[in-house]
């Protein structure tokens, strides 16, 4: 498949803290553990903010209220095989707790103190950034990280 048949896909992730904790979930792949803020893709026809609820509701069994636009990034793979864009959105839990829904891809679920963000294994790989960023009192003035991508 050329470049011209590709398309970026199109990630929403929510940023919920709650008592200086990010809410992450986990993911196993080919042996390996690392978290991410929960999310996923958009589905045609879908609003950023639907998605992302939608995604919530299946991945964590948690009802949200989905707030700003906070961040957004490229995670483009060197040689081509991935380009992801993430959405970055401020999130409240309106409804439930945390807990393992539908996706089989996550493996666990936790709120991790802020501070200890820079020792967790998170993809993309931006802790210390994502800290920088929930510690502001206001969004970043370039919410626009550019292509963060690490192997």
């Amino acid at each position: 498949m050329s470049n011209e048949d590709k398309h970026p896909r199109i990630r929403v992730a929510a940023v919920v803290v709650e008592n200086d904790a990010l809410l992450l979930v986990q993911h196993e792949k080919n042996g390996t553990a690392y978290w991410m803020l929960p999310g996923g893709g958009v589905d045609y026809g879908e609003s950023l903010s639907e998605a992302l609820a939608r995604e919530l509701r299946e991945e964590l069994c948690i009802e949200t209220e989905i707030g700003p636009l906070l961040f957004a990034n490229d995670s483009i793979a060197p040689d081509g095989a991935r380009h992801i864009v993430n959405l970055y959105f401020r999130a409240t839990i309106s409804a439930g707790r945390p807990a393992l829904g539908i996706d089989e891809r996550i493996v666990g679920v936790a709120f991790h103190p802020i501070t200890t963000l820079p020792q967790q294994t998170i993809r993309p790989d931006f802790a210390a950034t994502l800290v920088e960023i929930l510690q502001r009192e206001t969004p970043p003035p370039n919410p626009y990280l550019g292509n963060i991508w690490r192997d």
